[in-house]
C-alpha cells in the first residue's frame, strides 16, 4: 500500500499541480509547494465542522496552519459512519487519499477519507513535530535540488529562495503550538473491548445503553464504527455485557 504522507494543511491546500510517478502506477500524485508528492496522507487535527450525511459527509479539520477539507462517502463506509458520531470539535486522524480538482487557481486539494478516529491533543502534538520534521526535509531538498522530485516541484511551482523561506516560517508556526511541557511516554497497544466497555460503563444508565449510542461511544473513545461494532460482539460473546432488551446493551 502507498505510504501515507505528513504535511501540514497550510501546504496542502495550497498545492495546484499533480505528477505522474513515472513507475508504471495507476493514477497522479497531488505536489504539494513543499515538495511532497502525496496519493494518501495521514493528517490530526480539529475536527471543526461537519455536515451532510447518509453515503457522503463532508468536514474540516484544521492543524496550526491551516483547514484540511475532508470527505468520506459510500466506498469507505466505517469512515462515513464513524464520523456521523463525532460532534465537533474534537480532535481526530484521518488516514485517506489526496485528491486534487479544478484546474489553476480554481483547483482545490482534498482528502477522501479512508479511516478516521478521536484522539488526544498529545497525539496531535506528536503528529505536528513529526510532520515539522518531514517538511523541513523537503524544504532542505529543494533548496540543494536534491531528488528528482524535489526538482519536479520546483519546476512546476518555480519556486524561490524566498518561498522556502516564507515555508520554513509556517512550521515555526506550527511548533508554536506544541505544549512545553510535551512528555512522550511510550504508547501501549489499545484494546478495542477494553475502551468500549469503559465507554459503556461510564454513559449507561440503569436500564442499559442503546446499540448505536454505545457504538458512538466507542468512536468518541478512539475506535472506528466498525471496531465499536466488533468489540460490542467480543463483550457480548466473552459474557460482559447482555441485551436486557431488543436494541439495548447491559454491562454484567
Amino acid at each position: 500500500m502507498e505510504p501515507a504522507e505528513r504535511v501540514f494543511a497550510r501546504d496542502f491546500s495550497a498545492a495546484r499541480q499533480t505528477a505522474d510517478s513515472g513507475d508504471g502506477r495507476d493514477g497522479s500524485y497531488v505536489v504539494t509547494p513543499t515538495g511532497a508528492w502525496c496519493r494518501r496522507l495521514f493528517i490530526v487535527g480539529a475536527l471543526t465542522e461537519r455536515r451532510g450525511s447518509g453515503e457522503i459527509v463532508q468536514a474540516r479539520i484544521a492543524d496550526p496552519t491551516g483547514t484540511f477539507r475532508v470527505s468520506a462517502d459510500w466506498q469507505s463506509p466505517d469512515a462515513v459512519e464513524t464520523l456521523g458520531c463525532i460532534e465537533p470539535p474534537a480532535f481526530v486522524a484521518v488516514t485517506g487519499r489526496a485528491a486534487l480538482t479544478g484546474t489553476g487557481e480554481r483547483a482545490h486539494a482534498t482528502v477522501d477519507a479512508e479511516a478516521i478516529n478521536v484522539v488526544d491533543r498529545t497525539v496531535r502534538d506528536i503528529w505536528v513535530l513529526s510532520t515539522a520534521g518531514a517538511t523541513l526535509d523537503r524544504l532542505e531538498a529543494l533548496r540543494d535540488g536534491d531528488g528528482e522530485r524535489a526538482a519536479a516541484a520546483v519546476r512546476l511551482y518555480g519556486t524561490t529562495a524566498e518561498d522556502i523561506r516564507e515555508m520554513a516560517a509556517m512550521v515555526r508556526t506550527a511548533l508554536a503550538s506544541v505544549r512545553s511541557d510535551l512528555a512522550v511516554g511510550e504508547i501501549a497497544p489499545v484494546v478495542g473491548r477494553d475502551l468500549l466497555f469503559a465507554a459503556i460503563e461510564e454513559g449507561g444508565g440503569a436500564r442499559g445503553i442503546g446499540f448505536d449510542d454505545a457504538v458512538a461511544a466507542g468512536v468518541r473513545s478512539g475506535l472506528s464504527a466498525r471496531e465499536a461494532r466488533t468489540a460490542l460482539e467480543e463483550l457480548l460473546a466473552a459474557g460482559e455485557c447482555y441485551q436486557p432488551a431488543s436494541g439495548m446493551i447491559k454491562l454484567i
